[in-house]
């Protein structure tokens, strides 16, 4: 979800939910060094990413995209502030620090969907990013839990059953559709999941929850080739839910093989569950008035707010 002062009080609302929990350690600024390095050299042509949004996906993102009169309608982020951006830029920014050039990109050479929204009349849409990279997207289906309305009015999903469920759904939908698109690569297909606020719970939850995930379902497969889940990106994670905490800002390579990476801005309240934070620092594209910078934690260690370089201050309710 991209969070706005408008809604600042509904991050105070939830925080108190938690008053009586342990505060997370405090964030680990990203190293663009290795070893992220050699973990971004795991995804290249072929491979698969899929998006996972955050709370609201339906209101920030599918309820403007989906009435759109074309088949595959253009999102030109540009031309609609309001919509959700995080995530699809985290896509490119991804991406772009495996080396794929902006042709390899447009060109689809890495298949990237999304799950969740609630999309409903469109199979799949062109987002037009702050550089004006053309990034097709189809529509993988599902709707998360959290995918209507605001903070307030999720609290009580916010839990390790909700993530559970969307964790579920997101492994069949994914399983469903490679048996569906086997490829003819010489090598199998990665799966890397890309992820931001209550998406980055769903994915996070899913990858710390995979071994049980594969018991149920069975692995994903790529034809008769098992297809390996490379690596999950979380940006700006609650560091728990009701019944479930995550592992925090880093790098981990986990024994199941994946690297989880999770991102979490410095001035982000929303993993600190923090509500005297300035719920600006939850965005992640990071612009100094209209000039893109990148994705922060990904291509880029700068800050911004509104727009103005720097760290979110305080709010100002």
């Amino acid at each position: 979800m991209r969070i706005v002062p408008s809604i600042a009080a509904a991050v105070t609302v939830a925080a108190g939910l938690f008053a009586g929990c342990t505060e997370p350690a405090g964030n680990v600024l990203p190293d663009l060094a290795d070893p992220q390095d050699a973990m971004f050299t795991r995804m290249h042509a072929g491979d698969v990413y899929v998006i996972v949004p955050g709370t609201g996906s339906y209101d920030y993102l599918t309820s403007i995209v989906d009435p759109m009169p074309d088949a595959v309608p253009v999102a030109d982020i540009r031309k609609l502030p309001e919509m959700y951006d995080d995530v699809f830029e985290e896509a490119i920014a991804t991406q772009r620090r495996a080396g794929l050039s902006t042709e390899q990109i447009e060109a689809g050479d890495v298949h990237v969907m999304i799950w969740g929204a609630g999309f409903a009349n469109k199979t799949a849409f062109t987002y037009v990013s702050y550089e004006g990279v053309r990034l097709r997207v189809d529509i993988l289906g599902g709707e998360s839990v959290c995918a209507h309305g605001l903070i307030t009015d999720n609290l009580l999903n916010y839990s390790a059953d909700s993530a559970k469920t969307d964790a579920n759904d997101l492994y069949t939908r994914i399983q469903g559709w490679l048996a569906a698109h086997p490829s003819d690569a010489t090598e199998p297909r990665n799966v890397i999941l890309g992820a931001h606020s209550w998406g980055g719970a769903v994915a996070e939850y899913e990858t710390l929850e995979e071994a049980t995930l594969v018991a149920a379902h069975g692995p994903w497969k790529d034809g008769d080739r098992v297809a390996a889940h490379a690596m999950t990106i979380a940006m700006g994670v609650p560091h728990l839910i009701l019944g479930y905490t995550f592992q925090g800002a880093g790098l981990r390579d986990l024994d199941s093989g994946v690297d989880l990476y999770e991102i979490d801005r410095p001035d982000d309240p929303v993993p600190q569950v923090n509500p005297s934070g300035n719920t600006l620092g939850h965005n992640y594209p990071i612009l100094f008035g209209d000039v893109y910078q990148g994705l922060y934690g990904i291509t880029t260690e700068e800050l911004s707010c509104a727009g103005v370089p720097g760290p979110c201050g305080p709010r100002e309710d």
